[in-house]
């Protein structure tokens, strides 16, 4: 079903995962012993629950990541990475059982072959009602992993063999997906059937295949195997392969291997489909998440980004602009007004807010309770140009912030009115995602956050403080006012500030 990769001491190590599943730690009783002193005795846990695999954090000393973001416990998926101490391990969802393509092992002495034409079969090839059904079966099932293993399910029952093999495409590698029956040890099948199937887009027949131990007449006459290789065709390009193959000679009729090639051809369309649907729902859960905190264009470009990498990229430092925003009063607001009342007024504040800064591209970082966090020049993807308007963008946002509560509290009772402060820093951070794939967070933290928070905390109700930093990048746009060094809450040095007035 799936394995784990791992380079140890410069050797590349496989471990197929089994229904008891593994444990991987530095203890020497775990299937894969990490040797290394920040690695746990019994660190982390990986376990089939039906056709997925799951990961569990067996409360690690320092953790578990998958693709960079720390979890406790998290479903797999293919090319995930995980992180255990210094160690990159990597997740692969195929058959647990390793086919090698070897013709020294596995020759065809002789093989016929047709053309695959889309749907074009003898009238004699296949029962028109049989085909139906199996193709009403395959397209009812959404599940990628679910069909892989229906395919094989309903090929092996109309066409009786010892072995069966489904194997895709991924990249320039033939990926083995569903071996029938499942086994742990390798097996081996030829590298010229196979070719021959995918580079032709052919149906093989072979009648006299065999197993070649280069031995004698009796022992190779005895191991004379047949097999039939039908492509996975989408579209005139071949996706993948079915292979089947029985011992002895002419085990599989020229109807057999048209028969295969029809439902091979169906087949290719369902797991496309179903392959798509499974990266489209992927790709929606992550931008879910992501739009909670961010505009939605910067939200669809880093779920493309994911769904194309597989990860996230690591935490960084880097120049940005930080805003906060705070309702001055907001505890005698809510001793004025009912629970319900302090709710619509608090969500309804936030969704403007919100709105503005996203207009502005920002990020928001996190709600504190009537509080406001948000980044402004990150996230930024690894391949775009570095943004050098943020603190522009930020302090316009927060013009616009004040000016969007005061149009609130204008359409609202005089016992509902308040004003917001909100101060802008401008410097270096480190910002990164942090939490799982399915409750991302995106935070900035450093001094300049710090000193944002209590520029805010500085300011007055109803204005805009920013630091000197951010002054001198927006001076030429905005009017600004000479607050002086002011003493900051946490802060033993004097902090520059300015209150902004407006634009020029």
């Amino acid at each position: 079903m799936a394995r784990i990769s791992v380079n140890i001491n410069g050797e590349q190590r496989t471990f197929a995962i089994h229904d008891r599943g593994l444990t991987i730690g530095r203890q020497l009783d775990n299937e894969i012993v990490l040797n290394h002193a920040i690695v746990s005795r019994k660190h982390v846990h990986i376990e089939l629950r039906g056709r997925q695999a799951w990961l569990t954090d067996l409360n690690s000393r320092n953790g578990v990541t998958v693709n960079r973001l720390r979890v406790k416990e998290e479903q797999l998926n293919d090319g995930d990475v995980i992180g255990v101490g210094p160690f990159e391990l990597q997740y692969e969802d195929r058959a647990a059982q390793s086919v090698v393509l070897d013709d020294s092992r596995y020759f065809p002495l002789a093989s016929d072959a047709r053309p695959v034409r889309g749907h074009e079969l003898p009238p004699e090839a296949i029962n028109l009602q049989e085909f139906y059904t199996i193709g009403m079966r395959l397209n009812q099932v959404v599940d990628f992993r679910e069909l892989l293993d229906l395919v094989m399910e309903e090929i092996m029952r109309v066409v009786p063999a010892q072995r069966g093999f489904l194997l895709l495409l991924k990249g320039e590698e033939l990926v083995p997906r569903v071996v029938v029956p499942a086994g742990t040890g390798d097996v081996a099948v030829s590298s010229s059937i196979v070719r021959k199937a995918l580079e032709g887009g052919e149906a093989v027949l072979t009648k006299d295949a065999r197993l070649d131990f280069a031995g004698s007449d009796s022992i190779i006459s005895a191991n004379i195997r047949s097999a039939i290789c039908a492509p996975l065709l989408l579209q005139g390009t071949a996706i993948g392969v079915i292979l089947l193959d029985s011992p002895g000679r002419e085990q599989f009729s020229e109807r057999d291997r048209d028969l295969i090639t029809a439902i091979a051809n169906i087949s290719a369309v369902a797991i496309e489909r179903a392959r798509l649907t499974e990266e489209l729902r992927q790709q929606g859960q992550l931008r879910q998440n992501l739009e909670r905190f961010l505009s939605p264009n910067v939200a669809q470009r880093l779920a493309i980004y994911v769904a194309q990498y597989g990860k996230l990229w690591e935490a960084q430092e880097q120049v940005v602009s930080v805003l906060f925003a705070d309702v001055k009063g907001f505890t005698s607001l809510s001793e004025r007004l009912s629970p319900h009342e302090v709710q619509d007024l608090l969500n309804e504040y936030l969704h403007e807010m919100t709105e503005v800064i996203f207009r502005y591209n920002g990020t928001v970082d996190k709600y504190i309770g009537d509080g406001i966090m948000a980044i402004f020049g990150a996230p930024r993807l690894p391949d775009e140009p570095v943004d050098d308007q943020h603190a522009m963008r930020s302090v316009a946002a927060a013009l616009e912030m004040q000016s969007a509560q005061k149009r609130l509290v204008d359409k609202w009772e005089p016992s509902k009115a308040f004003s917001i402060r909100i101060g802008v820093n401008t410097g270096t951070a480190y910002t990164g995602f942090f939490g799982t794939r399915h409750r991302l967070e995106y935070t900035a933290i450093g001094d300049t956050v710090n000193t944002a928070s209590r520029l805010e905390s500085a300011a007055e109700p109803g204005s805009v403080f920013i630091g000197d930093d951010t002054a001198e990048m927006v001076r030429a746009s905005f009017n600004l006012q000479e607050m002086g060094k002011l003493q900051l809450k946490g802060k033993q040095q004097l902090v520059m500030a300015f209150k902004v007035l407006g634009a020029k």
